[in-house]
């Protein structure tokens, strides 16, 4: 192997690829080859570790108490831990001839000494080497962005001012400052005085321009901290449809980030479609916006940006589509008198290209349940339309089960309580993940207290609530190795679902909100349903799986069908890697789920 193939064949070895061009010639420079038989012992807790073995050919199986409980074979590297910390609790033990690499020790720790990245890969815990691998993917130019704090944009000088001082010299301090807007001071808080609103109350409504500024300000003014990510800003601009951001830093204002300014950070035209979805004024238009949606994941994934934040994104986009559209079919007679949820991963701000649709209605007492039903239909068809495809369980509010009154969803939450069956379970499940997207909002929030009243102290219930969430094999063998079927993975049965319906489980037993299931997992550490170290594991996992499926449906187009399997010869040795690791944090998590609800103990 020529000099250049072993640099090739070395980088393709996370985390060698983090290596600098000198410290990989160093690697090169030092390296042998060395050749083993079947049988050979090459480590154990009586045999001192004195190289980093890596694989070219061959296997060699790790065994524990004899019990061999993993196997390393091509491009593997083993055992890092053994020359770190000068002992090995396993044993390693050639399986197949081995022809290998050994990097001796004083090589190996001394580029741990000399690259941070590289190091934090092998003496960090499992969350945290998947992290570490996944910065791979982050290293192009909008891994600056995702990086870059508030206080890294430019932010323009606030001009400050108390209530009781006049419009006119309020002006006066802006034109000065060349600001943007008025932030104005009070007992209650900050308010903002922007352009518009001095157009609509001086020009337009006469207010006198020697008058206090108080009574004209915007209450409360939306901030963000400036410690706080850009991306986060990008979310505000988008959810609120504003224009500017107020800075503060320990409850002070230090400056104005403007939407521009966010935008010659980040190019990819999703505030943009926001603002189509907003001035869309037909079917046609607001079709056109939704059209966008697409492209703007490409291109975040192209960047490598992290799932959880486009679809965290997308779903701020989605929702505002169908308000927009809900208010565009409902009359505005009826639009408030009823609450049009969005259910699953939707709900859960977990979906970035379009599926199934998964939304439903609740409707106030004492309203015509029969009137909404032109408008629910029609509201179905143009989402089809738009290319959000029709929910082969019909989970959907043209369906009368999903559309019926406030009284009607109580009472189905007393039946789903009292021995639910199956589908009574996934209904459940389904709708404790929903968010109000339009209309009286209270009324989601009512349905959804009488759930988590009926749930308290159920633990049998729970139980049958959470077993699905074991009920599939993880799909890989006692030996680190995939289980797959015509070379492909399901990863939702196999990784998805147990995370986010067994996070949900216990979302619904501790009655907490979020329906997301990052945030779910974060408030669950912190009620120290299990530590923060595993729960950052979790949420790696789960980005794992998340980010190969969406890989995966890019990579095939459009067209393909809309399933969760993974192609695994299309994976690199990386993507195996956090793949095996990400199906062994599912295991283990089932366990905690068995034990924690008793699952054992449930027919």
């Amino acid at each position: 192997m020529s000099m250049y193939d072993l640099e090739a064949f070395l980088r393709s070895i996370y985390p060698f690829g983090l290596l600098s061009k000198k410290e990989m010639s160093g690697v090169i420079a030092s390296v042998n080859i060395a050749y083993y038989k079947k049988e050979t012992l090459l480590l154990s807790p009586s045999l001192n570790a004195e190289f980093l073995y890596v694989v070219i050919k061959g296997e060699v199986g790790e065994y524990q108490e004899e019990e061999l409980v993993k196997v390393y074979g091509k491009s593997s590297s083993f055992d890092a831990d053994a020359l770190i910390y000068g002992k090995s609790e396993s044993h390693f033990k050639v399986l197949e001839e081995l022809i290998c690499y050994e990097l001796k020790k004083e090589d190996f720790l001394a580029l741990l000494d000399s690259n941070a990245a590289f190091k934090a890969y092998y003496i960090q815990g499992l969350a945290n080497k998947i992290q570490s691998a996944k910065q791979k993917e982050y290293t192009t130019e909008l891994s600056g962005f995702m990086m870059a704090r508030v206080h890294d944009s430019y932010l323009h000088e606030p001009t400050v001012v108390e209530t009781e001082c006049a419009i006119m010299n309020a002006l006066r301090q802006m034109e000065a400052k060349k600001s943007s807007c008025i932030v104005v001071r009070s007992a209650q808080g900050y308010g903002i005085v922007t352009d518009s609103v001095i157009r609509r109350h001086v020009l337009f409504e006469g207010y006198d321009k020697e008058a206090s500024i108080g009574p004209i300000a915007l209450f409360p003014m939306i901030t963000i901290e400036a410690d706080d990510y850009l991306f986060n800003a990008l979310l505000m601009f988008t959810k609120h449809s504003i224009k500017r951001l107020v800075v503060t830093k320990n409850g002070e204002i230090v400056g104005i980030l403007e939407q521009l300014d966010l935008l010659s950070y980040f190019a990819n035209h999703s505030y943009l479609v926001a603002v189509q979805i907003r001035k869309a004024t037909t079917f046609e238009e607001l079709k056109q916006a939704s059209l966008g949606v697409t492209s703007i994941v490409k291109k975040l994934h192209a960047k490598g940006t992290k799932v959880d934040y486009i679809a965290k994104l997308i779903s701020e986009i989605h929702e505002k589509i169908y308000e927009k559209l809900y208010h565009m079919i409902v009359p505005e007679a009826l639009a408030q008198k009823a609450c049009l949820i969005v259910m699953g991963s939707e709900g859960r701000k977990e979906q970035m290209l379009k599926t199934d649709q998964d939304n439903a209605l609740i409707i106030a007492e004492k309203e015509d349940a029969e009137a909404f039903v032109p408008y629910m239909q029609r509201f179905n068809e143009i989402l089809i339309d738009f290319g959000f495809p029709k929910c082969e369980g019909n989970i959907m509010v043209s369906n009368p089960y999903w559309r019926k009154s406030l009284g009607e969803y109580e009472k189905e939450i007393v039946r789903w309580l009292d021995a639910p069956n199956m589908e009574d379970v996934m209904n459940m499940a389904i709708f404790v993940d929903s968010i109000a997207v339009a209309g009286d909002r209270r009324l989601l929030a009512h349905v959804k207290r009488k759930l988590y009243e009926g749930v308290e102290g159920q633990s049998p219930l729970l139980a049958n609530f959470a077993k699905p969430a074991v009920a599939f094999e993880t799909p890989i063998g006692m030996f680190a190795h995939l289980i797959a079927e015509d070379n492909r993975i399901d990863v939702k049965k196999g990784g998805i679902f147990p995370i986010v319906h067994g996070i949900r489980s216990l979302a619904l037993e501790y009655k907490i909100e979020a329906t997301d299931t990052v945030t779910r997992i974060k408030k669950l550490a912190k009620e120290e349903v299990f530590d923060a170290n595993f729960a950052s594991t979790l949420i790696e996992a789960l980005d794992t799986f998340l980010s190969l499926r969406l890989k995966e449906r890019l990579e095939r187009g459009d067209d393909a069908p809309s399933d969760n399997l993974i192609r695994i010869e299309k994976l690199n040795q990386l993507e195996l890697e956090l793949l095996k690791d990400s199906f062994k944090i599912v295991n283990t998590f089932k366990k905690f789920l068995t034990h924690h609800f008793k699952l054992s103990l449930v027919s």
